[in-house]
Formats: structure tokens, C-alpha cells, sequence
């Protein structure tokens, strides 16, 4: 069923309002809950270093000791906000960068549109799914 704009003059004014709704599915996640949880997920150490200089807090974000985010504001959370923010982003590129190369590897792996594996591939391939283990002649 189709609701024709013309005959409700105040649905014309509030539909573009009601169009772009947040629910918590589109809700963004704060950036520093976000790098949280994913090193919590990959059991890595975040730590967060903040100085002040003047009016200007800078922190930065290390990563299993790896400086991979830096930000400054005035404001010290706001800082961290940003500097979390920064660190998302150069994981992010880093994965897809990681991501392309393993693809260029599997491309390159191809041979007569089969795959080739290792006896170490195929053996933990077995492992996993619980298959039994292949002998070799």
C-alpha cells in the first residue's frame, strides 16, 4: 500500500525526519568501546598513553606495545575518542591489506582450477574435521 504524499501535507514535512530513523542496529559503536572488544577478541594488550602540553592532551594507542593510533584536543576524552578512532582505521587498512595478499597467495596456489595443498595442509584439515588421517605412499 502506497501513501500518496499529496493528500497528507504534514507527512511531506516529516517524512524526510522519520526517513533516516536510528535504531540500535544503526547505531555506530563508540570507537573506543569498538578497539576494545576486538583486542579482547584477539587477546591483544591495549593501552592507552595520555600527556598534556599546555591546553593540548595527546594520547596515543599502543598495541601489544606497537604505537598504531595518536590523537590531540583540548579535551583528554575527546582525544581518546580520536586516537581510538585512528587506530580502528589503520587496523581496518591493515587487515584488508592482509586479506588481499592471502587472496593473491590462494590465486597464485591455483593450478588447473584445482587447489594444491601441503601434507601439513591436509593433515590439519583431517585434524579439524575430525576426518581420518590420510597415509602417504
Amino acid at each position: 500500500m502506497t501513501i500518496s504524499l499529496s493528500r497528507y501535507p504534514l507527512l511531506q514535512v516529516f517524512q524526510p525526519l522519520l526517513h533516516p530513523m536510528v535504531t540500535p542496529e544503526t547505531l555506530p559503536m563508540h570507537p573506543v568501546r569498538e578497539l576494545q572488544e576486538r583486542c579482547q577478541q584477539q587477546a591483544e594488550g591495549l593501552e592507552y598513553k595520555a600527556t598534556r602540553s599546555g591546553n593540548l592532551a595527546t594520547v596515543e594507542v599502543f598495541i601489544d606495545g606497537v604505537q598504531v593510533g595518536v590523537a590531540q584536543n583540548p579535551q583528554k576524552k575527546m582525544a581518546q575518542k580520536l586516537a581510538a578512532r585512528n587506530a580502528l582505521v589503520v587496523l581496518k587498512e591493515k587487515e584488508t591489506a592482509e586479506a588481499k595478499e592471502k587472496s593473491d597467495e590462494n590465486g597464485k596456489k591455483k593450478r588447473n582450477g584445482n587447489q594444491t595443498f601441503t601434507r601439513q595442509t591436509l593433515n590439519d584439515i583431517c585434524l579439524r574435521r575430525n576426518w581420518p588421517m590420510p597415509s602417504y605412499r
